[in-house]
């Protein structure tokens, strides 16, 4: 929130930077000045507010503010077998997306409706944080889940031990870059020539991938957040199954790596924006 406060302010001293240019360039670009500001529903940004300025013919810059309600979050069902003395487990996960600003350059070749995007999204770097709907089974209440860094036993300090909390809940989270770097097209003007008007984007913004991270206990019984990879949940569940593993497991530790392979993620957001002058 702080950043998007930032970015009005930025907009806030381009308005009268703007507005008392020269003469002779106030008589050329005076009726090229505009402001606007609007409301957007996106897919990966939920419900904003933002704030346009027309800088020079064809060029806008945007500021952006976006939040996802809990409510438009969906759960998703986790079934475990059971793992040796640990029972199967038949839970969900659901999550709270953290908000994001973005600041953005809309250049239209030609004046025409289409455009070409580019700029920034921002935010926490805790992009979602995770946690089940339904309590663990009291086998893991009890006794947790232990679990090696990058599956590496050599090092008593790469031990960790996840353990929910006394009713069963454990939480995590995903993270991403705090910086996100955006490309893509769009049609329509954040500033409209009528009154109201409105657009449409299309395009992606770059993560570099996707880090699965839980909170749990090191050697000395201090909470840390830490990653988890393949290898380390492969290895946790291995420990848990005993002589019941094998590769048929291997796909609920493969989860880990697609996610951190991910590189970009898409953006499409409609807005509905209000010229203010």
């Amino acid at each position: 929130m702080k950043r998007f406060l930032f970015l009005i302010a930025f907009v806030a001293i381009l308005v009268p930077a703007r507005a008392q240019a020269p003469a002779d360039s106030a008589e050329v670009h005076a009726s090229s000045f505009s402001m606007g500001a609007g409301l957007s529903l996106g897919l990966m940004d939920g419900v904003g507010v933002g704030l346009s300025v027309q800088v020079i013919d064809n060029l806008n810059v945007r500021v952006g503010y976006g939040l996802i309600p809990s409510f438009l979050i969906p759960e998703y069902g986790v079934s475990v077998p059971q793992l040796g003395s640990y029972p199967a487990v038949n839970t969900a996960v659901s999550g709270r997306v953290r908000s994001s600003g973005s600041l953005l350059v809309d250049y239209h070749p030609g004046g025409k409706a289409f455009r070409v995007t580019a700029g920034l999204f921002f935010g926490s770097k805790n992009l979602v944080n995770l946690f089940n709907t339904k309590a663990l089974p009291e086998a893991y209440r009890n006794a947790g889940v232990s679990y090696y860094l990058d599956g590496d036993k050599s090092d008593i300090s790469n031990f960790y031990r996840i353990q929910p909390d006394e009713k069963g809940f454990v939480s995590g989270l995903l993270r991403t870059g705090a910086v996100r770097p955006f490309v893509g097209i769009g049609f329509g003007s954040a500033i409209p020539r009528k009154r109201v008007g409105v657009t449409f984007d299309l395009g992606a913004e770059y993560i570099g991938g996707i880090e699965v991270r839980t909170d749990a206990r090191n050697v000395m019984g201090d909470v840390e957040s830490i990653p988890l990879s393949t290898a380390g949940v492969k290895q946790t569940i291995q420990d848990m199954a005993g002589s019941a593993s094998g590769k048929s497991y291997d796909r609920y530790a493969a989860y880990v790596d697609k996610l951190r392979s991910i590189p970009v993620l898409p953006v499409a957001r409609l807005c509905v924006f209000v010229k203010l002058f």
